[in-house]
């Protein structure tokens, strides 16, 4: 009789334990089959060394710094091109900026392209944006949900991203939160480095103390053998580039300036990422951190975009995905507005279309061993506003080195060993020794243009 019952009870616990196994491996795989949900934060004109996080001590971005902390940092990220509009629509397209139509502020998308926010949608997920859009398209038509896009100020867009994030959601989201600075360093540059009035709100004024302002970068003097047409737009256009006058003092404290807008908005992208973690989506939730552009900041006397040098064209790009990524910087090339949407699309298991350029880094985050891109491309068309100042350009970066074209104007061309001289001041198209990696940059960039059918711009002139 004991042992009948010992032998019921054994059968009853291992029944027991396969149930139990059972409905652990079936969590097991609701878990893994939980789509993550996808938080977007772009901000405006943020120059890549602009974080406290890559060792820049005259600022402090706590909040970036986090997502840095646990996730990974692209430390070699070029936009498409160094400019709101034509960015933005590569973003949500993942197209050139030349395919699609939008070579400059102004234009319209071509039709016939997919957008983000509908293959997203498509996918199961809700899709909303909140912020600065400035896309050649519509924010219905791109597919998202924009009663709260219009947001005025940085402030009254992190309250409007705080309340979505704390709303229980019956569906996983793609939130877009895109913020305005530290693009209004346009105005304070305006202002000659002095204002306080600007339309996010007051920064705390720039001290007269030289010993309390930044120091002048590196490469702050303009090269030799640059291209002629750059201080041509430069000096013809004041009311973007009204730096012509200013002495050592005017530069530090725009720089100064600069900073504390950079300070500003990270503040604000830290009640985003509090009201992510307190409504409970932190832990899935893969959080991308970018900028549409960079900013001239005092390096080749510049101070805004459209430029072609790194100040411009390279821009802060960290992506954070918990249970996923560790702390790592990333040095290879990547395309921040390419490679974004193809990303999500690869995360969220959805089709990516053909058209698209961009490379996953889905391998990448998983910390996976990846084939490197072979180089990158970004594209330039001078304008203010939509009035076009004459001048177009290409760049090209490869692993040692960059090449960019303009299309008018005397030493049009620029070759830089970017290893031995990353501040790009020294012009190696006029230097004995580089005639074989010119000759070759130009036919890369001739087959580029060719592949993505940049029929526009006169290569064939160069090669």
């Amino acid at each position: 009789m004991n042992a009948s019952i010992l032998k019921m009870s054994d059968k009853s616990v291992f029944l027991t334990l396969l149930v139990l196994l059972s409905f652990s491996s079936l969590r097991g795989q609701d878990k893994v089959l939980e789509k993550p949900n996808i938080l977007l934060i772009i901000t405006d004109q943020h120059h890549v060394d602009a974080m406290s996080c890559v060792g820049n001590t005259y600022l402090k971005t706590p909040n970036i710094d986090k997502l840095a902390g646990d996730g990974v940092l692209f430390s070699n990220n070029y936009v498409t091109q160094p400019l709101c509009l034509p960015f933005r629509s590569s973003l949500q397209t993942g197209r050139y900026p030349h395919q699609i139509g939008t070579i400059r502020n102004g234009l319209k998308i071509k039709e016939g392209n997919a957008f983000l926010g509908n293959l997203v949608k498509s996918a199961g997920y809700t899709s909303d944006y909140i912020g600065k859009w400035h896309v050649g398209a519509t924010e219905v038509a791109a597919g998202y949900n924009y009663e709260e896009s219009k947001k005025s100020t940085d402030t009254k867009r992190a309250t409007a991203a705080e309340a979505f994030l704390l709303k229980k959601r019956e569906q996983p989201f793609f939130l877009t939160v895109s913020f305005m600075n530290p693009h209004n360093i346009c105005e304070l540059a305006r202002a000659d480095a002095i204002g306080t009035n600007l339309p996010d709100g007051p920064i705390e004024l720039a001290p007269d103390d030289l010993s309390k302002l930044p120091p002048l970068p590196d490469n702050f003097e303009i090269p030799e053998n640059e291209p002629t047409v750059l201080r041509e737009i430069q000096g013809d256009t004041h009311f973007h580039y009204p730096t012509q006058e200013w002495d050592e003092k005017t530069w530090r404290q725009y720089l100064w300036g600069y900073y504390r807008l950079v300070e500003k908005v990270d503040a604000e992208i830290g009640k985003v990422l509090a009201a992510l973690k307190n409504g409970g989506y932190e832990d899935n939730t893969i959080v991308i951190f970018t900028s549409d552009h960079g900013e001239g900041v005092a390096m080749h006397h510049w101070n805004q975009k459209q430029i072609l040098y790194d100040e411009s064209v390279k821009t802060p790009f960290i992506i954070q995905w918990k249970g996923e990524t560790k702390k790592r910087v990333y040095s290879e090339l990547v395309s921040n507005a390419l490679d974004i949407p193809v990303t999500i699309l690869d995360v969220i298991g959805t089709d990516i279309p053909k058209e698209m350029e961009g490379k996953s880094l889905k391998p990448i985050l998983e910390g996976k061993s990846v084939k490197p891109r072979k180089y990158v491309v970004s594209e330039t068309m001078f304008a203010q506003g939509d009035k076009e100042l004459g001048a177009t350009g290409r760049m090209i970066r490869t692993k040692k080195y960059k090449y960019c074209i303009y299309d008018n104007g005397e030493k049009r061309e620029q070759l830089f060993d970017m290893k031995n001289d990353p501040g790009e001041m020294k012009n190696l198209v006029y230097e004995k020794g580089f005639e074989k990696i010119l000759i070759k940059h130009r036919k890369l960039i001739g087959k580029w243009a060719k592949e993505t059918n940049d029929k526009e711009f006169p290569y064939y002139k160069m090669n």
